[in-house]
Formats: structure tokens, C-alpha cells, sequence
């Protein structure tokens, strides 16, 4: 019983938000309703949000509930198993959960995994089997945010497979394949997209020739656009004197420049500090790899460095987008009541 159902320490498991309220009443065996009433009485789980206001929840959060489901069977009220945790968690006590077959990533009972997913997407990409990729894309859909899809599941996939045509594992046509079809995956949710809701002001994405990286600019700017902000690809073909004119009268609000090659990287030192249409500064950023391994330039670059991590670009270009939102939502009044 021990083999099938391990028992492990609740601090072992990722905290990750990465499930969504079916992905997690599907592990689980519980309702949605319940869900919420254990949320809503007892603070427990505490899951994250996106910028929607969905739930969204972590290994460990799904490990923590079947804690508090493993208690309940046993005879102890909800009530009870909520304190005795939350009492063993103040005092440093690491809980042990029995985790049913289930919930373990490398068995098919259950909802998939992301890691699982993105390894059959990957292999079904290598048997050029577009049809069996959809359905996969479309489960992970069903099962995940729209960040874990993506990032996770898709990205995961197509590094898996540019890994193994970098050691010679597969044809040059399967690369073809992969990075056209996340393009065009991207491209249709991108133009199937509403018109940005909230602001005009765009975001501008910006990346540099030779670079295999485009398909993560295009991850950002559609979760930007899903979030409902207006984002514009100018590509990867401009250079340091070619900005300034490509952004006269657009009233951009932020610049992304996206590197991951060290050559690119260098060259961002040459580029000046952009101005939009009044003449003031443009926020501009910049992220990739090449900078997170060559730390010392980053001081000779005239933008801050958001880091690799497209869930973290995301979230520092909507925090930046929402706090100048506000910014000029308040403005009028202030005005108002300096006048008065």
C-alpha cells in the first residue's frame, strides 16, 4: 500500500500556482463548492490569483487539501484538521501527506500533469501528428491557465524538442514543424483576442535578428493582450537608430526588448532612451537569457532587466501597466480639487 500510495513531507511539494479549480477538484475528488466554503471558512487553501481574478493553485496546495481529506476520513472534523495544521505549521512541524496514485505526475490516472503533457505534445510533435498535438493543446487548455499552457506545456515542448535537435536526436523538419505550429497556436489566439479593453497606450515587443526567440515575445504580448492591454510586435529587424522613428506618434507605453544571444546583448548599451509622442520617457525594459549570464553588462544598459522568466516579465509589465492606469484615473479629480 506504502509502494502506490508514498507518504512525503508537505514542504516537498512545488508551490508553483499552476491549477485551476477543475484541475484541482479532478485531483481531489472534491466539489468546487467545497472548495470555496473551506477558502471561505477555514483560509485554506490560499491560492493565488490572475490577473482575472481566477484561483489558481500550487502541488503543494493540492497536497495540503488531501492532508485535510486524509483527516476527515479518518473522523476528524474539518474544523479540527484545520487547526491541527495550522497549529503544526506555527511550531515548524513539517506534515507527512499520503498521496494517492493519482496525484503522482508519472501515472496517466488523473488529469496530466503539465511536465506530462509537455512531453506527449513534444512527442507527438516529433511524429508530425499536428491532429493529436490539437487535442493535447486543448486538454491542457481545459485543465490550466492560460500562463501554464503556454509557458509550461507548449514552451516546455518545443525546448524539449530544440534539446534533441541540438544533440542530433531529431530531423531539422521536426523543428520546422514545432515552431510553426506554436506560431501559428499563438498567432490565431492572438487575432482572436478582443481589442485591448482597459488602455490604448501599447505595449511595444521588441526582439533582434538570428534569435529562435519570437514565439516568447509573442507568449507575453498575448498574455498581456488576454489581461486586456493593447500590445504591438514591431519584430526583430530594428536597429539602435531605427527605434525612435518607429515609435513617432504611436504613444507607446512600454518597450520590451527581448535576448537571448550575448552579441544582442551587448549591443542594447547603444540604444538611447526613447521618447513618446510629448517628448517624455518611455518605461523600456528588457529580459532573456544573455543578460541573467552576463550580469556585469546589465550596468551599462540604460533599461532595468526583467530576468528570463516570462511569467515574471509578465507580471512586472502588468504591474507597471496597472499602476499607470490608476495613475491617470486619479489624476483628473486631483485636479478638480485643486481648483476648487
Amino acid at each position: 500500500m506504502d509502494t502506490v500510495n508514498p507518504t512525503l513531507l508537505l514542504s516537498s511539494f512545488a508551490d508553483e500556482p499552476i491549477y485551476n479549480v477543475k484541475a484541482v477538484c479532478m485531483r481531489t475528488g472534491i466539489t468546487a463548492a467545497t472548495l470555496r466554503a473551506w477558502e471561505r471558512r477555514y483560509g485554506l487553501p490560499t491560492p493565488n490569483r490572475t490577473p482575472h481574478g481566477y484561483r489558481l493553485y500550487s502541488e503543494r496546495d493540492v497536497a495540503l487539501l488531501f492532508w485535510l481529506i486524509q483527516q476527515t476520513e479518518s473522523g476528524v472534523n474539518i474544523g479540527q484538521a484545520v487547526n491541527q495544521l495550522t497549529s503544526m505549521l506555527v511550531n515548524g512541524i513539517d506534515p507527512t501527506v499520503r498521496v494517492p496514485a493519482a496525484h503522482l505526475p508519472s501515472t496517466p490516472i488523473g488529469p496530466r500533469s503539465p511536465e506530462s503533457l509537455s512531453r506527449d505534445l513534444a512527442n507527438a510533435m516529433t511524429n508530425l501528428d499536428e491532429r493529436y498535438a490539437d487535442q493535447l493543446f486543448n486538454e491542457a487548455m481545459a485543465l490550466y491557465t492560460l500562463e501554464t499552457t503556454l509557458i509550461n506545456i507548449l514552451r516546455g515542448a518545443m525546448h524539449i524538442i530544440l534539446a534533441q535537435r541540438e544533440r542530433g536526436e531529431v530531423p531539422i523538419t521536426v523543428e520546422r514543424f514545432t515552431v510553426n505550429y506554436a506560431r501559428q497556436r499563438l498567432l490565431h489566439m492572438i487575432q482572436t483576442t478582443p481589442s485591448a479593453l482597459r488602455a490604448q497606450s501599447p505595449v511595444v515587443t521588441i526582439g533582434f535578428p538570428s534569435e529562435p526567440n519570437e514565439l516568447d515575445l509573442l507568449i507575453i504580448g498575448l498574455l498581456l493582450r488576454r489581461a486586456g492591454w493593447s500590445v504591438v510586435h514591431l519584430g526583430s529587424e530594428l536597429e539602435p537608430n531605427m527605434v525612435q522613428p518607429a515609435l513617432n506618434g504611436m504613444n507607446a507605453s512600454a518597450i520590451l526588448y527581448y535576448t537571448d544571444q550575448p552579441a544582442n546583448a551587448r549591443k542594447l548599451t547603444e540604444f538611447s532612451q526613447p521618447l513618446d509622442s510629448y517628448g517624455k520617457p518611455i518605461w523600456c525594459v528588457c529580459g532573456g537569457q544573455a543578460l541573467q549570464e552576463q550580469p556585469d553588462l546589465q550596468a551599462h544598459i540604460p533599461f532595468e532587466y526583467l530576468g528570463a522568466e516570462l511569467r515574471g516579465i509578465f507580471g512586472a509589465l502588468a504591474n507597471y501597466l496597472e499602476a499607470r492606469l490608476n495613475a491617470v484615473k486619479v489624476r483628473p479629480s486631483t485636479q478638480r480639487k485643486a481648483a476648487q
